[in-house]
């Protein structure tokens, strides 16, 4: 089925108070039905989600690093990313998929692309996934290490 799927952990506090906000979201908009939350899903579940999703909306601002990014574009899923924080590192703008300003309508459009350009997820997926294997597998980081060790001697 087609719709939006978000997944956390709920935790008391903040989380329990951000989801409650995000149903109202979803039913002041009539989107009931079309979106789901889920909450600590099992990896199985997640790398399905992520193999069969048009792409990834990576939300957070300023955020460090991050394994989310690599592990979708890795399943060949184009990100759309806030265009600061770990992201600027790891997601490739207009190749492997789209950095952005934290504004709805920014997400919106970059999402609108994949609509009205048939094929260019699955192309930003496939970059993607060469991207995580050049500079982020075991064996990029092994290759990077050794010459960082061979430079110091």
């Amino acid at each position: 089925s087609s719709g939006i799927n978000a997944e956390w952990p709920l935790r008391p506090g903040e989380n329990v108070e951000h989801h409650v906000e995000l149903e109202e979201h979803v039913a002041r908009c009539s989107l009931t039905g079309h979106v789901t939350f889920l909450r600590s899903v099992s990896d199985e579940l997640k790398l399905q989600l992520l193999r069969k999703s048009t792409a990834l909306l990576y939300t957070p601002s300023d955020e460090h690093f991050g394994i989310v990014p690599l592990e979708s574009m890795y399943c060949e899923t184009p990100v759309v990313a806030v265009n600061s924080g770990g992201p600027l590192e790891t997601v490739r703008d207009e190749k492997t998929g789209f950095l952005r300003d934290a504004q709805p309508g920014e997400f919106g459009t970059a999402m609108a692309r994949f609509v009205t350009q048939p094929g260019l997820s699955s192309a930003m997926g496939k970059h993607g996934r060469e991207h995580v294997q050049e500079n982020f597998s075991f064996e990029a980081f092994s290759g990077k290490l050794d010459q960082f060790v061979l430079g110091l001697c």
